[in-house]
């Protein structure tokens, strides 16, 4: 087993502070912070390139994470992974996330308003670190063909 130390940082400044281009949204200085030790049995990670703007489907509870474990069930608090994806798209295209009921297909184009599968988007440069079950089925659509991305799936189980 390993250990990562994933840290989230949040930090900003007044509403009246003194520089402009630097002010925040509350009228006090906000500063969280916590890393908290995470076991992990493995890591997968993958650049992506897209070649259209389909939905692709990414993740399924099928195993489809590759060797990175043999976990069949998706026990909730005990089989799983946290997954960090990030936005390295060279231009300014979003890429959509959804997830979906494995077997449902990749759904419909998640740029839809109102899509009730899409969970959120990232744009460029954006990132995001979530935990997953290995329940159900991620999906991601880019905004663009030319966008790209790079994920890692340190699983737990």
């Amino acid at each position: 087993m390993a250990i990562i130390k994933p840290t989230l940082q949040i930090q900003s400044f007044p509403l009246d502070y003194s520089v402009v281009a630097d002010r925040g949204p509350l009228s006090f200085n906000l500063d969280l912070s916590i890393t908290k030790d995470l076991t992990i049995v493995g890591v997968k990670s993958e650049a992506i390139s897209f070649s259209n703007t389909n939905v692709v489907a990414l993740f399924t509870d099928a195993g489809n994470e590759g060797a990175l474990t043999t976990v069949t069930d998706d026990v909730a608090g005990t089989n799983g992974a946290f997954l960090y994806f990030k936005n390295t798209s060279p231009g300014d295209h979003d890429i959509y996330f959804a997830h979906e009921a494995t077997g449902t297909g990749t759904g419909s184009d998640l740029s839809t308003a109102g899509d009730a599968d899409r969970f959120g988007t990232l744009k460029q440069g954006e990132f995001m670190f979530v935990p997953w079950d290995y329940a159900g089925q991620l999906s991601i659509q880019p905004e663009n063909s030319a966008a790209t991305a790079e994920y890692f799936i340190f699983s737990r189980t």
